[in-house]
């Protein structure tokens, strides 16, 4: 009987005993994968050809963790971006422009236009000590593109809610410790995670300063197991950096930045599972221009992982299948934005008025990245900003608050440049700049050059403080700012005979004056004053040794309109620059010849136009007049000397002497083809054609007109541009060399 019983209940329960174990089996927890990126600046692009055969395989990926690059590429492949999406805009990124703080040359104020290419070195001032800065990049750029990349999540602060969860790591640099990241501001993180010390300033997060993760951790395993990862896949860009002969200064850069981490990642790397590691050791942390070989390098040493990739992915498809790769989130960035709020934050001596009038953007109002960038551009443009980064702050029913971070220029700041030419000679070029001195919003400067022919230029700029009636600026662009300026130069000259010497003389020069100046835009200034000038000339004839000495004391009335849309400050490519300048000059020394009144015209006009790549046309006409009886030497119009130097009145001139023929009137045509033979190695061809003479009318009549043509070639170096001018006229009837370094006072 119990037997019988026994059979019966087994008959009863065998179904139900067997549907509860196979659920059971069918839903045994499928094994957690994690992916490790490591860092490598540029090389870490690879990372993203290795997604692309994990992806291709279905390998579901439960947890990322990266460092430096690997941060980004893990940060934008856990927020739902595929491999290709991210392949395309490692492509279609301008690295040049992201990788440094350039702001685009239109975007610049034109009163800074012309001093921020004088100078190749900076340090600012603070406590009245040099300071050398933190960093040599803001890294602002770049933090702008992440704000745009991270926009579909700049609602989540918790990065284990992404599509993937994640964490990247960086380093706080006061106490050497590693910082893990896994909540905040996505942008923040990368940003923080990517940050190469003495190359980029510092990323601030919860008060810490925080640089490069692979100064501690460069490759995360440990930290992406101990979030419950059963079975990890790495992809470490550095192996091969580790075994090479340290050849360059980036090589030596990244064994520096990953030496501290090195033992770590040794331990780490034995965690994976699947370790890939591309062979890219010819290429650099600076190596932005190989996306294309980088991401194949990637993708080839992920394949020869394949066949235990598959299997992995064959012994996964047993559990519950998770959701495909293709059909995750694949985010864009968004496509626009409705600003109810704006934040500004670090502002100390700039008012937040004028910060908003400058970006001309009326809030509330619905944007675009593009739209910000842009304005953005345009607030940087006025030099008085050292970084401004901005993020997207959710608010209720959709809407954002834009909060901008910003760090004003140092108050102080102290520049360095070079310059060599025949006619100026060797000279150091010293700049101090002041901020905000007795008045908000001014600029007071002092420039010297130090050499054979010195020079120096006292100023004080003050822009007029922006008030605000509610939401509408009380400023308008057409308020006047207005300069102070004490200038005084001196150089040596010569008159000639044909091409011969046969006057020296030395002429010096002392002004000053107060303009008012509107800018109507960025690119384009109108300008009056008064200007007191006192002049010497020093003459000797010949071989005599006893010298002439001629004083003269004007008054100037001036006004001018100037506009320059080039692209670049040196060689550029697009764009015009001109100058109409109309004066009235006044003597007032005791030598009554000279005191009667001068009217004066000048006008310069240079274009640029790129038919084809790496070849420019430069092309454009200078003249003037002067109209009076007695016109003393420095208000004549002269012609010769090197290009893109101007004096006074002074014209260039391919292959005459520097200033070797003048009058009351003149006029100059040039045409200039540029080709561009490397990145920053470029060959001119110069022509010019032109005429003075003491009468307007006789301008037109082309005898005696003179014609020059010449080559130069030159190196847009760090130091400023490098080059050498050969050239002739049928003036001189000889060749003429001109040798010239870094930037003109």
């Amino acid at each position: 009987m119990p037997l019988k019983r026994f059979y019966i209940l087994l008959f009863l329960y065998w179904p139900v005993a067997c549907i509860v174990a196979g659920d059971s089996i069918s839903h045994t927890a499928r094994p957690r994968i994690g992916l490790v990126l490591s860092g490598g600046g540029a090389k870490g692009m690879a990372h993203a050809g290795a997604l692309k055969v994990i992806e291709e395989l279905g390998i579901p990926i439960d947890y990322i963790g990266g460092t430096s690059m690997g941060s980004i590429v893990g940060g934008l492949y856990a927020l739902g971006y595929t491999s290709v999406q991210l392949e395309n805009y490692m492509k279609e990124a301008d690295w040049e422009n992201l990788l440094t703080d350039k702001v685009l040359r239109r975007h610049v104020s034109i009163y800074e236009k012309g001093e921020r290419k004088r100078y190749w070195l900076q340090f600012p001032i603070k406590g009245g000590k040099i300071n050398l800065p933190l960093g040599i990049l803001t890294g602002q750029n770049i933090s702008n593109l992440f704000t745009e990349l991270a926009s579909p999540a700049y609602a989540e602060d918790d990065f284990s809610k992404l599509a993937i969860p994640f964490l990247c790591v960086a380093t706080d640099i006061e106490t050497g410790t590693e910082v893990v990241l896994e909540h905040g501001n996505l942008a923040k993180a990368m940003r923080a995670s990517m940050a190469i010390p003495s190359v980029f300033t510092p990323e601030i997060i919860d008060g810490k300063r925080l640089y490069d993760g692979g100064l501690t951790n460069n490759f995360p395993a440990n930290l992406v197991q101990d979030k419950g990862i059963d079975i990890l896949i790495g992809v470490d860009v550095t192996s091969q950096a580790e075994k090479t002969e340290l050849n360059n200064i980036y090589q030596v850069m990244e064994q520096v930045v990953f030496m501290a981490s090195l033992s770590l990642k040794e331990d780490n790397k034995k965690l994976c599972k699947v370790l890939i590691t591309p062979d890219i050791s010819e290429y650099t942390v600076s190596s932005f221009d190989a996306v294309d070989s980088l991401v194949m390098r990637g993708e080839r040493a992920a394949r020869l992982h394949y066949n235990e990739l598959k299997a992995l992915a064959d012994s996964l498809r047993g559990f519950e299948p998770d959701r495909p790769r293709d059909q995750a989130v694949c985010p864009q960035p968004l496509h626009s934005f409705y600003v109810e709020n704006v934040e500004i934050n670090g502002l100390k001596y700039i008012s937040k008025d004028f910060m908003l009038q400058k970006m001309e953007l009326d809030f509330p109002c619905e944007l675009t990245f593009a739209q910000l960038d842009d304005a953005l551009d345009k607030v940087r443009g006025t030099q008085v900003f050292h970084s401004i980064v901005y993020r997207l702050n959710p608010l209720p029913d959709g809407l954002v608050e834009l909060q901008f971070d910003c760090v004003e220029q140092s108050e102080n700041v102290i520049r360095i440049g070079l310059h060599y030419d025949k006619e100026y000679k060797a000279a150091l070029l010293l700049n101090l700049s002041l901020r905000n001195a007795l008045l908000n919003n001014s600029r007071a400067g002092a420039e010297l050059s130090i050499g054979e022919n010195p020079a120096f230029s006292l100023l004080y700029f003050h822009r007029p403080d922006i008030k605000s009636v509610g939401k509408t600026l009380f400023k308008s662009k057409l308020t006047p700012d207005w300069l102070f300026h004490i200038n005084g130069y001196r150089f040596d000259a010569y008159n000639y005979s044909g091409n011969q010497r046969t006057t020296a003389y030395t002429f010096s020069s002392l002004s000053t004056g107060i303009q008012l100046l509107i800018s109507p835009s960025v690119n384009s200034v109108i300008g009056g004053g008064l200007v007191g000038d006192y002049s010497t000339i020093k003459t000797r004839i010949g071989s005599d040794v006893k010298e002439i000495k001629s004083n003269y004391v004007y008054l100037n009335y001036q006004f001018f309109y100037e506009r320059d849309t080039y692209n670049k400050d040196y060689f550029p490519t697009r764009g015009s620059k001109f100058r109409l300048e109309g004066t009235y000059n006044k003597g007032l020394s005791k030598n009554v010849r000279y005191s009667e009144g001068l009217i004066g015209v000048m006008f310069r006009s240079n274009f640029a136009y790129s038919p084809v790549r790496r070849w420019t046309m430069h092309w454009g006409i200078d003249t003037g007049s002067i109209f009076g009886t007695d016109v003393p030497p420095q208000y004549m119009l002269y012609l010769g000397g090197a290009p893109d130097k101007h004096l006074r009145n002074d014209i260039t001139f391919v292959g005459m002497n520097f200033m070797q023929e003048y009058s009351k009137n003149a006029w100059v045509a040039h045409l200039n083809n540029q080709i561009r033979l490397w990145s920053n190695v470029y060959v001119t061809f110069r022509a010019n054609l032109g005429k003075t003479d003491s009468e307007v009318a006789d301008l037109f009549d082309f005898k005696n007109i003179r014609a020059g043509y010449g080559v130069s070639v030159q190196l847009n170096s760090m130091v400023g541009p490098v080059g050498f001018t050969l050239g002739s006229s049928n003036l001189t009837h000889s060749l003429l060399g001109a040798f010239n370094l870094g930037f003109w006072f």
